[in-house]
């Protein structure tokens, strides 16, 4: 791992010997753990995965990783600014296009390549290829990437390194999350390398641990929402109990995503005061 200023680049070859770098921006907080996550894949010519935030630092940071190999292309998991911030920079630094799927591309206002579901990226001077694969859960436009030769998976937010991660209505979905989990994990990968937090070296059983934790979640504010709980803030509280205020809005936008999988799944939602759009009534997708 390098941080910015540090000088030092290590390589992690994957069990075929395609090499997996990365560095952790300097962007830690609750959300975003220690930082994000930001991969390197290849030997002399190279794909960036996830570039970072747009901050201080973060290209030099990117150039002392990349050091002095060949930029093919830079692709995002998603258009989230801690993951996306610095790829118009990273681009012209590096003279490589942007790769993601096209609604990732039209949020960040980027041109590039548009990656439909199942696309490759040769990466290795070829001898490996990166799988384009569409998991909309945490954010509508997400993409994981899938390491061919190795199994290793970029998970970018849909699974972090530790803890869970929020499913951000109206943007995220309970049912597409589950429906990703489930697509992943019939893949068998190995090594996750998520957008946040260590690589996690069983993916096929974390991808399951992540989805019986969405479950358990469900329940709860189905259990939250029947016991009484009138009001997004009182859901919260029933659900999550003392939290970080910093991870409130997160929290909420997950109960509203919930709210709404109870009604996909036949579920009575009964009228739930919003505080965040001054509404009553069912929250709407």
């Amino acid at each position: 791992m390098i941080r910015p200023g540090e000088e030092e680049t290590r390589r992690r070859p994957t069990r075929n010997g395609t090499a997996v770098d990365w560095l952790v921006a300097e962007n830690p907080g609750p959300l975003t753990l220690d930082g994000t996550r930001c991969y390197v894949v290849g030997e002399e010519r190279v794909v960036v995965v996830d570039p970072g935030p747009h901050t201080a630092g973060q290209l030099d940071a990117l150039r002392r990783l990349v050091d002095g190999r060949t930029v093919e292309v830079i692709c995002l998991t998603h258009a989230h600014l801690d993951h996306a911030g610095a790829a118009s920079d990273a681009a012209r630094a590096f003279g490589a296009p942007v790769a993601a799927s096209p609604e990732t591309l039209s949020r960040c206002s980027l041109h590039g390549i548009q990656l439909t579901d199942g696309e490759r990226l040769p990466v290795a001077e070829g001898r490996d290829s990166l799988v384009a694969l569409a998991t909309p859960g945490h954010s509508a436009d997400h993409t994981a990437y899938l390491l061919e030769g190795s199994r290793a998976l970029f998970t970018g937010d849909l699974v972090l390194g530790t803890g869970s991660s929020a499913v951000l209505h109206p943007d995220g979905s309970v049912a597409a999350c589950l429906a990703s989990l489930s697509r992943l994990r019939s893949l068998r990968p190995g090594t996750l390398y998520p957008g946040h937090g260590p690589p996690v070296a069983d993916g096929t059983e974390r991808l399951a641990l992540y989805r019986e934790h969405r479950l358990a979640r469900h329940a709860q504010v189905v259990a939250a929402a029947r016991s009484g709980g009138r009001s997004i803030a009182e859901l919260r509280r029933l659900v999550y109990g003392d939290l970080n205020p910093e991870l409130a809005s997160a929290a909420d936008a997950s109960i509203r995503a919930h709210l709404v999988y109870m009604r996909e799944t036949g579920e009575t939602v009964p009228p739930i005061e919003d505080a965040a759009s001054g509404c009553h009534g069912p929250v709407e997708a």
